[in-house]
């Protein structure tokens, strides 16, 4: 057994590696102690899923789902009043939530307009769509590497493959490494709202934390096939080259099917599909 980024001999590693990180609602899809050795785990926690996490972005979206991190928490939302400009803070408890100015603000304006007044408009910002930085290219590429191992991780010999494939190489340090002013290229957008609400088959109501699935496509001009990973998260779709950081086979291919999601393309609107997804159960619509 050897680790899948740096190659060593991980037989003696504990550590369970998370594909998607538990801060994002994974409890489920894990990588078994060995596929990535103790010490790439805690990099990998510290270097490329922190900074991805902390971000505006991951912030805020985690506190729109509800999504509490590995600690139970879930992080604080921002907001701002628009009468007194007061930048605010939202706390999220099992009752509710608590609003109050952020710790750098002056609280007289905004106590002041509560005890004059009994209504009031706050603006708090919706995470659209990340930023495609190295911070947000290199969490894809982390997340990608570990859903093909998790796809062949059944399979006798899987491990020993994946670690001798040259092919791997460059994504696999790209992720390790890192590559400060390079940013591995990947393509993004938003298939469904985050908090859309699917339905299956028995009637159950649920939104859908992540998903992913492994796309092969033709090379150009070339035998064989690249591996390309499709990955939905809160309802933003990334596509990342597992084999290079180019994206034209891929063009050809979303131009080819009209623009569709490989997650929905072969049973359109089928849930049940998806090679591998993480739901959050809810209520049903009334």
């Amino acid at each position: 057994m050897k680790c899948i980024f740096c190659k060593i001999d991980s037989a003696s590693s504990r550590s369970v590696e998370h594909v998607m990180p538990e801060s994002f609602g994974n409890k489920d899809h894990i990588l078994p102690p060995g596929w990535v050795c103790d010490a790439c785990n805690n990099y990998l926690s510290i270097k490329v899923e922190a900074p991805f996490l902390t971000s505006w972005w991951g912030r805020t979206v985690r506190f729109g789902m509800s999504v509490e991190s590995k600690k139970g928490k879930i992080p604080v939302g921002k907001a701002v009043h628009l009468r007194t400009r007061t930048h605010l803070d939202i706390v999220r408890g099992n009752k509710g939530a608590i609003i109050g100015p952020a710790a750098d603000q002056d609280a007289a304006p905004w106590v002041q307009y509560l005890a004059e007044n009994i209504h009031g408009t706050i603006y708090s910002p919706i995470a659209d769509l990340p930023p495609t930085d190295y911070d947000t290219s290199r969490f894809i590429a982390k997340v990608s590497v570990e859903v093909l191992a998790l796809r062949m991780a059944h399979i006798p010999g899987a491990n020993q493959e994946l670690v001798n494939q040259a092919a791997l190489d460059p994504i696999r340090n790209y992720v390790r490494r890192g590559k400060p002013g390079f940013v591995w290229p990947l393509r993004m957008r938003r298939i469904y709202p985050g908090n859309f609400t699917f339905v299956d088959q028995s009637s159950e109501y649920f939104e859908v934390l992540h998903e992913w699935d492994v796309l092969p496509v033709s090379s150009n001009g070339v035998e064989g096939v690249e591996l390309f990973v499709v990955v939905a998260l809160f309802g933003v779709e990334f596509v990342i080259n597992l084999g290079g950081p180019d994206l034209t086979s891929y063009d050809r291919w979303l131009l080819e099917n009209n623009n569709a999601s490989y997650l929905y393309s072969r049973v359109p609107g089928d849930i049940n599909s998806i090679g591998a997804f993480l739901k959050k159960e809810c209520p049903p619509m009334l």
